[in-house]
């Protein structure tokens, strides 16, 4: 007998003695031999206040569904955690963004100003040339009419055996300014394939230090989708724990893992178990609870190709 039915037992003596006392107390009243009429005795009870006392089981149900609370609060908090976590990540990876946006533009525009640089470097070599080739040519003008001028001045002065002479100086006289000239020519020639070099080795350094800062933008890119497509499975996930409801009879320790086929606007396509856990109820559950938790809008932000890669057919582990 429990402890409720031990607490019953005092209680329907005490009655049944009373209910005793009070018949007997009637039939001695009415009796022939009574002489007297006696009153009747005032029998004064003393109430007793009954408890009943929980039983184990509901202190176990008490108990497992203060558990249960305690367990959603705390995964309530650690779903607070990661979503504070993902913020940190986001906020970290938008400044590694605008630094490398930063120094991309950077890197432009010391390659346009190496360009403008460059162009105005060969304006100013072809206006040195022009310039230079300009004073050459009046300088030969004026050489030319002076030593025309010297030749008419000694022809008249000299008499016809020295003509020939002279006209063999002055042959001399061109030839060493052509040398001259060819040699200058040359010279300037070679200052200048050796500055357009320089240049070109310079811009070639520019360029590859654009071609390696684009690659590791792309890494970059690429490192943000995969951690990107990470979280949202998390969140997914997350979602679906929260949307499971536990069958009769669940035991701890139980896993299933599902494979999931998802459209592009979010709308679950198909789900279905790939390794059970062993217990039918729990996985038809966990069917039910990715179900439930559809649409995942998540997936929208994506492009085609990371959806088509992470998203149009996922395995996830439900592991409540």
């Amino acid at each position: 007998m429990d402890r409720r039915g031990e607490n019953l037992v005092r209680p329907c003596v005490l009655a049944l003695g009373l209910h005793v006392i009070v018949v007997s107390s009637f039939f001695i009243a009415v009796s022939p031999e009574a002489k007297t009429i006696i009153p009747p005795q005032v029998i004064v009870m003393q109430a007793t206040e009954l408890t009943f006392a929980p039983s184990e089981a509901a202190i176990s149900r008490a108990k497992k569904q203060e558990e249960e609370t305690d367990q959603k609060l705390r995964d309530l908090e650690v779903a607070k955690q990661l979503a504070k976590e993902l913020e940190r990540k986001k906020l970290e990876d938008k400044k590694r963004q605008d630094v490398e946006l930063k120094k991309k533009a950077e890197t432009e525009r010391l390659a346009k100003e190496l360009e403008q640089k460059k162009l105005e470097d060969k304006k100013q070599a072809k206006a040195e040339a022009k310039s230079k080739a300009e004073a050459k040519s009046k300088a030969e003008a004026k050489s030319k009419a002076e030593a025309k001028s010297k030749a008419e001045a000694k022809s008249k002065a000299e008499a016809e055996p020295k003509t020939k002479a002279l006209q063999n100086e002055e042959a001399l006289l061109a030839a060493e300014k052509s040398r001259k000239s060819a040699k200058a020519e040359k010279q300037k020639q070679k200052v200048i394939e050796e500055a357009f070099k320089k240049a070109q080795a310079k811009a070639q350094s520019l360029e590859d230090l654009k071609e390696q800062d684009e690659a590791e933008l792309a890494l970059l890119n690429a490192l943000d989708s995969v951690k990107s497509a990470a979280n949202v499975i998390d969140a997914m996930t997350t979602r679906i724990t929260r949307g499971w409801r536990a069958p009769m009879g669940f035991k701890d320790g139980l896993v299933v893992d599902l494979r999931m086929s998802l459209a592009s606007n979010g709308e679950l396509v198909d789900v279905r178990v790939v390794r059970s856990s062993g217990d039918v109820l729990f996985d038809r559950s966990a069917v039910t609870a990715v179900q439930r938790s559809s649409p995942f809008d998540e997936v929208k932000r994506f492009d085609a190709a990371t959806f088509e890669e992470k998203f149009r057919t996922l395995t996830v582990r439900f592991r409540p």
